[in-house]
């Protein structure tokens, strides 16, 4: 009986003693963090089949949008920093460059002397030419050749032209004019002002020509007794100086055809062979007409 009591005291003194300790709670506190990852994928726009590209400027607060247009569809593209930056382009991208194929009838007062009014051409060129001050105004040069198909011997026989007479090269040798072939060419340069209307290009300028013929003469072979017993081949060359309208209609991006006008003047004629020359002081007065097909690079 004492037995009892006593561990029942025991037991309610060990309740005692450990309901006094201080019991330690842990909490935990978790927090979520969220992390959005952005994506980029970079493609170059020209590998892009993009139909249409318009960027607009925010405004009143709103960002920049780039609009794209692909296969009729639109899509958005906000923009958080617009740049406009102008590409500088290459010294040979600021320039045009065109090639010509010209056909032509040309009209030369030298000619008419001997009763031939007009001359078929065929000609080439090469020009360039550069956009300043405005996007339709250009300037531009070149140099063009042309070549005449006749081929008619033209002598004194059948003609009074000037050209008829004795002439003295400047180490004073007489000559005495036999005939010319009126086949011959032609080397010109020009310097072009443009202005585009739409498909259409007018255009004037001013050039600079060397037109080239043969002429023969009879002169002295220098054997004893000096006689004229010898024909001599000369060339004969003619400087001009005028200035041309063309028009020309651009039927393709790369191609154009046109028309163009030239009048042109001469002072003198310059007869020249081997260590031999002369000029005779005549004006000549030369027009030509003619349709060309031009092409772009």
């Amino acid at each position: 009986m004492l037995q009892n009591k006593f561990s029942f005291i025991l037991y309610l003194f060990s309740c005692f003693i450990f309901s006094q300790e201080k019991k330690i709670d842990t909490i935990y506190v978790y927090e979520e963090v969220i992390v959005h990852d952005t994506v980029f994928i970079e493609k170059p726009l020209d590998k892009l089949k993009i139909d249409k590209i318009i960027v607009t400027k925010g405004e009143k607060g709103e960002k920049p949008q780039a609009i794209l247009f692909q296969n009729n569809k639109k899509t958005i593209i906000l923009i958080d920093t617009l740049e406009i930056e102008t590409k500088k382009k290459s010294f040979i991208s600021r320039w045009k460059f065109n090639a010509k194929c010209y056909l032509g009838l040309n009209s030369n007062d030298l000619l008419k002397e001997f009763n031939v009014k007009n001359q078929p051409c065929l000609g080439a060129g090469l020009f360039v030419k550069k956009t300043i001050f405005h996007p339709n105004f250009s300037v531009g040069t070149g140099i063009e050749i042309n070549l005449t198909l006749n081929t008619v011997q033209l002598d004194n026989a059948n003609s009074n032209s000037f050209l008829n007479g004795y002439y003295f090269t400047d180490v004073g040798s007489p000559k005495l004019f036999r005939s010319l072939t009126a086949k011959g060419f032609q080397f010109q340069i020009p310097f072009q002002f443009y202005w585009k209307i739409k498909k259409i290009t007018p255009s004037v300028g001013v050039f600079g020509n060397m037109t080239n013929f043969e002429a023969t003469f009879l002169g002295s072979s220098g054997n004893l007794p000096l006689t004229l017993d010898e024909t001599q081949t000369f060339d004969a060359k003619m400087f001009s100086i005028g200035y041309f309208f063309q028009l020309d209609y651009a039927v393709h991006k790369k191609w154009s055809i046109g028309l163009n006008f030239s009048f042109a003047n001469a002072k003198k004629n310059v007869f020249s062979r081997i260590n031999e020359t002369f000029a005779i002081d005549k004006k000549l007065n030369q027009n030509t007409f003619g349709i060309f097909l031009l092409y772009h690079f």
